[in-house]
C-alpha cells in the first residue's frame, strides 16, 4: 500500500475559483446533513451566488484564498477577505475574516466544535434561523 500524496498549499486568486466548486458543493452537502433547519438553494445556484462574493471579496486589496491540493487536485480552502476594521472592535486599521473554510463547523458537530476549542478558538458571532413557513425541502427559498 503506498503512501498517501502530500498536501500542499498555495496562495491563489480569482483564477482558482472555478477549482473550489466541488468543494463548495461538498460543503453544502454536509450542511444538509448536519442542520437542515433553513431549505438551501439548488447547488448550481448557490454556486454562483457564492463565486459573485468570492470575487468581490478577492477584488479587495489583501485578500486571499489559499489552495490546499492533494496531488494536484484541490482538498480544501479557505477564502479570507481583508478590509477596513469594523466600527466596534479596536482591531487596527484592517481586519482579516474566515469567510469560508472548508473544513469548518456548524451547530451539531460537536466533534469540530471541540476539535477548534482545543486550539484555542472561542465563539463570536452565533447567527440563528428560522424556516419560512411552507419552505420545507431542499431548494425552495428561505
Amino acid at each position: 500500500m503506498s503512501a498517501p500524496a502530500a498536501v500542499t498549499v498555495e496562495r491563489s486568486d480569482a483564477g482558482a475559483l472555478d477549482e473550489l466548486r466541488p468543494l463548495w458543493h461538498a460543503l453544502l452537502d454536509r450542511h444538509a446533513e448536519v442542520w437542515s433547519v433553513v431549505p438551501q438553494r439548488p447547488e448550481p445556484e448557490s454556486w454562483e451566488r457564492r463565486r459573485r462574493q468570492y470575487e468581490g471579496w478577492l477584488a479587495d486589496e489583501g485578500s486571499f484564498v489559499l489552495v490546499a491540493r492533494r496531488a494536484g487536485a484541490p482538498a480544501g480552502y479557505i477564502l479570507v477577505p481583508v478590509g477596513e476594521s469594523d466600527e466596534t472592535y479596536a482591531t487596527g486599521e484592517h481586519l482579516a475574516t474566515i469567510e469560508t473554510l472548508v473544513v469548518g463547523h456548524m451547530d451539531g458537530n460537536e466533534a469540530a466544535r471541540r476539535f477548534y476549542e482545543r486550539r484555542g478558538f472561542v465563539p463570536f458571532v452565533h447567527l440563528m434561523y428560522a424556516r419560512r413557513p411552507g419552505a420545507e425541502t431542499r431548494g425552495e427559498n428561505a
